[in-house]
């Protein structure tokens, strides 16, 4: 698996058609997120891609490609957050309600500027946990 990844990896450059996000997104799509985990890092290293921002966050959050990580999934999610992803703040408070750390205000907060900028997940995660928006 990883002479695969990395021959897809040393070829990627050679597309100049393709670019990591986009390729990263492919991956992501399609369930292959050791390799999104790659293309995206490789997309915030070429450019601090806000959208991969996001989705490394989310990976993490979820522990899809990758072991669990809050911490990560919480410094990616709130770069992504800063940088104006709407969605990033509906799965950021996810993550300051999963650490248990008395960050429920800061949670609610963020649930609710991401509904009002349209991020419909940060209702899901509202309801989940119980809370008012």
């Amino acid at each position: 698996m990883k002479t695969r990844l990395l021959f897809i990896l040393l070829l990627l450059p050679a597309f100049g058609f393709a670019s990591y996000f986009s390729d990263g997104m492919r991956a992501y799509k399609s369930g292959n997120y050791k390799v999104a985990k790659e293309l995206f890092e490789m997309a915030i290293e070429e450019d601090g891609a806000e959208q991969a921002q996001f989705l490394l966050g989310l990976l993490y959050l979820k522990g899809l490609g990758v072991d669990r990580n809050l911490p990560k999934a919480k410094q990616l999610l709130g770069k992504a957050a800063e940088l104006g992803n709407a969605r990033a703040k509906c799965y950021l408070a996810e993550v300051y309600l999963l650490q248990k750390k008395k960050e429920r205000q800061t949670a609610l907060k963020l649930l609710k500027e991401g509904k009002k900028a349209g991020a419909l997940e940060c209702v899901d995660i509202a309801a989940t946990h119980k809370l008012p928006l």
